[in-house]
């Protein structure tokens, strides 16, 4: 199968039910990128000095009492699809592999136990 969606989207078929040139444009558009709870979730992809950087960055920032965060680190993602159809009407949710998010808001929830004072 997956063969067969690279040969669609790499010689772009449009199909009666979907323009497969334009699918991954539409894949990224369609991908849970959202604000829940007042907590600002997203999973990024980098190398480990972009990683380092960051994270000094956002010690930084709890440091200063500016923002209390969560981090999980995993070597790949996965992304879970709910599909109505191909040609726009699905939403697609990534996050990391090993535990992703759930990982990251343990670590958020052991910091903010660490340091009482901050608050989320």
């Amino acid at each position: 199968m997956v063969v067969l969606g690279w040969f669609l989207m790499q010689f772009k078929i449009k199909t009666a039910e979907t323009d497969w040139g334009r699918y991954k444009t539409v894949l990224a558009r369609n991908s849970d990128v959202r604000k829940f709870n007042d907590c600002f979730r997203q999973i990024l992809a980098g190398t480990a000095a972009q990683r380092v950087a960051l994270t000094a960055w956002l010690e930084e920032c709890f440091a200063r009492g500016e923002l209390v965060y969560g981090i999980h680190v995993s070597d790949r993602a996965q992304m879970t699809c709910l599909v109505f159809d191909y040609a726009g009407r699905h939403l697609h949710f990534i996050d990391g592999a090993d535990g992703g998010l759930f990982m990251a808001a343990k670590a958020l929830k052991a910091r903010v136990a660490q340091n009482a004072s901050v608050r989320t």
